[in-house]
């Protein structure tokens, strides 16, 4: 699908949904990120191409170096990477870790993430992820708060947190958003996951992204506003709820439940729900798989 673009950046008048996305894109342009990676299919190369050069951005093809050993290739889906920067040796850099291992610091800090956000997905993939979703283990590192940033709400930002049996839900997942009009391939405003729901540095990227949609994508800013910035009810990876409402002092209150939808359906009639009996809500369920409440807000 093609977005036309609000005002036009450089040459660019419009833009493709996917490979890359729009959160990649921005981060890239708002100088946030030194450099983006994509994988795409031969036929979309011309597309990519032209963005570069619309752009004045520089571009290469780690495969092309390293052939297909570096960890984000995907042979068995035809596609090929594509790094894009402003500078030369930065995707230099960047390819060359690529080449090297699978997801290490140096990928993670050379793609322009926060340096404590890094440290804390490889400590969650090398000792919590077969047990621990991220989004659980990212609650249990926040301090509590009253209210987080919308911009860091990653509960349906699925990249880089999915193992080889998520496929059948996370299409499943993926079809219910996107017959609804929310596919989760944009559904976020930071493309990484913070290490915590109070990252400073997370949030203040994110204010930066939002800005850049508000200018050039206002209409994917209002909706990723309005979707994001409400309090989500989360059982497990694909089970969670977002509700159409606000917490206000020590309780919940809603209307309903809306985007992004899980596999779950509401136990919750509309109303108001004590802040104090969310624990009650996982009665029955094994330890550690309690649901949590994250109060995402645009305030």
């Amino acid at each position: 699908m093609i977005t036309r673009l609000a005002k036009k950046i450089g040459a660019l008048s419009e833009i493709r949904d996917t490979d890359p996305g729009f959160s990649d894109l921005a981060a890239l342009l708002t100088g946030i990120k030194p450099v983006l990676y994509t994988d795409f299919d031969g036929a979309d190369w011309p597309y990519l191409k032209d963005l570069c050069l619309k752009l004045k951005m520089e571009y290469l093809l780690p495969e092309a170096l390293f052939g297909r050993k570096g960890f984000k290739a995907a042979p068995k889906y035809g596609k090929k990477m594509l790094l894009i920067g402003r500078k030369k040796k930065d995707l230099e850099a960047a390819a060359a870790s690529w080449g090297r291992a699978e997801t290490t610091r140096e990928w993670g800090l050379l793609l322009g993430y926060p340096p404590c956000c890094v440290d804390a997905y490889l400590d969650w993939k090398e000792n919590y992820s077969e047990r621990t979703d991220l989004i659980r283990r990212t609650h249990e590192l926040t301090p509590a708060a009253k209210k987080y940033h919308f911009g860091l709400n990653n509960v349906c930002n699925f990249f880089s947190r999915l193992t080889p049996g998520d496929a059948a839900l996370y299409r499943k997942v993926g079809d219910i958003n996107y017959k609804k009009g929310f596919p989760l391939a944009n559904m976020h405003v930071i493309s990484w996951h913070p290490c915590s729901y109070a990252c400073k540095k997370s949030a203040a990227a994110a204010d930066k992204i939002f800005s850049f949609f508000k200018v050039y994508l206002p209409e994917h800013a209002a909706m990723l506003r309005a979707v994001l910035a409400r309090p989500v009810l989360v059982y497990g990876k694909y089970e969670f709820l977002s509700f159409e409402g606000k917490v206000v002092k020590d309780e919940l209150r809603f209307s309903g439940v809306g985007a992004p939808y899980s596999l779950m359906d509401s136990p919750l009639r509309p109303g108001a729900l004590k802040l104090s009996a969310v624990a009650r809500l996982g009665a029955g369920r094994p330890a550690g798989k309690e649901p949590f409440l994250l109060n995402f807000s645009a305030k």
